[in-house]
């Protein structure tokens, strides 16, 4: 068995995952599987359809810094409809995100979206219900129990996305774990299994300039810098992670059919240091899978395509752990996920997982056989593997 800690040259990847499935048989039905997760998102896109909110989240990542442009005036209905048209026909966007401050309060473009993509991902806070014509995943966020999420968020969020979204298949929960709001993860995923509703775990990541904040003893305000102070923000420090890792593991198999996520996983976003390569000089990180670059795009309110480190630009790359950038990263099979057979079966359990996460509906196998198999512009490509 070949050691965790041992290196293989990235053009080797590709030559030992062959020889693993060779000589591994019994791998090749969850290979193929994961192969098809890949191709979902060939050609991923995030599209800002809100710049409105209901809420005021403590260290805000969309509106707590400077990459926040605010569009003069929206098109109208029709023009978003032939946008996205010409999205999925022309540059075949295989998954498409749809995000900004609260898309919920835009219902009508995410309408105009809803005929054209193979796969569509909403996140919301749950509190105005998305109407049950539109078929896509759903990401309802939630920081809390009742009392957390009122302090966190200024409004008892949860309680009102369990009503609207109770035994709705489209939804996913996912719960923004933090330093502050460990205690109340239990309960949340027992609210989750008794409404019916899976749930997966995202990380707080703060913005640089909420950090900036914290640091320099600015005074609170009353919107998204209300609760911080220097040495008192909901970031993770070493002690925090390692609690967070023990409770999620427990949680994980405590409530196997409620919670989509993996150890692995979580042993990777809790580890200390930091999940990404980053840059000394940039602060950027280089190997995260969110970034904007190859096939991914991003697109304003005012539907101009813009040039972002990621759909997130503001957030620290150095503090970030949020779960889209870090399944986006295992996306790409890496050197370590061919050391040993259990290492590969280990990354085909993370895309199986991924797929759950991000896929609805789950098995849309007449888009995915009709979709040109395109890379991810990354390599070692998947696609030279039969």
């Amino acid at each position: 068995m070949a050691s965790r800690t041992q290196v293989i040259p990235a053009r080797d990847t590709l030559k030992r995952l062959r020889r693993l499935l060779d000589e591994t048989p019994r791998l090749a039905p969850k290979f193929k599987a994961a192969k098809n997760v890949v191709r979902a998102f060939r050609r991923p896109a995030f599209y800002e359809v809100s710049q409105r909110c209901n809420l005021f989240c403590e260290g805000c990542f969309y509106f707590e810094g400077p990459s926040l442009v605010k569009a003069r005036q929206a098109p109208g209905v029709e023009t978003w409809r032939a946008f996205f048209e010409n999205e999925a026909r022309e540059r075949k966007v295989s998954m498409a995100y749809f995000a900004g401050a609260e898309p919920a309060l835009e219902q009508e473009r995410l309408f105009a979206a809803k005929d054209f993509f193979p796969y569509c991902n909403v996140g919301t806070n749950g509190i105005v219900k998305i109407d049950p014509e539109i078929p896509f995943r759903i990401a309802v966020s939630v920081w809390g129990d009742a009392e957390t999420d009122a302090k966190l968020r200024g409004a008892d969020v949860f309680r009102k996305a369990l009503a609207n979204y109770g035994e709705d298949p489209r939804v996913l929960v996912y719960y923004t774990l933090s330093a502050w709001n460990l205690d109340s993860a239990r309960e949340v995923v027992i609210m989750c299994k008794d409404h019916g509703l899976p749930l997966t775990f995202n990380m707080y990541s703060p913005t640089t300039p909420y950090l900036d904040k914290a640091d320099d003893g600015v005074a609170n305000d009353k919107a998204y810098f209300r609760l911080a102070k220097k040495g008192h923000t909901p970031s993770f420090d070493d002690e925090t992670l390692l609690a967070c890792r023990s409770l999620v593991r427990d949680l994980i198999q405590e409530f196997p059919e409620t919670i989509i996520y993996t150890e692995a996983y979580n042993d990777w976003a809790t580890r200390l240091g930091g999940m990404f390569d980053v840059d000394e000089e940039t602060g950027i990180a280089k190997n995260c899978g969110s970034r904007i670059i190859g096939n991914l795009s991003y697109y304003g309110t005012d539907l101009q395509s813009r040039e972002l480190k990621c759909p997130t630009p503001d957030v620290d790359c150095r503090d970030c752990r949020m779960y889209s950038a870090g399944w986006s990263t295992r996306l790409q099979i890496q050197p370590h996920d061919v050391l040993s057979v259990e290492a590969l079966e280990t990354w085909c359990d993370d895309l199986a997982i991924l797929g759950k996460i991000f896929l609805y509906p789950p098995d849309n196998r007449t888009s995915m056989r009709s979709a040109p198999r395109q890379s991810l512009d990354r390599e070692p490509s998947l696609n030279a593997i039969p």
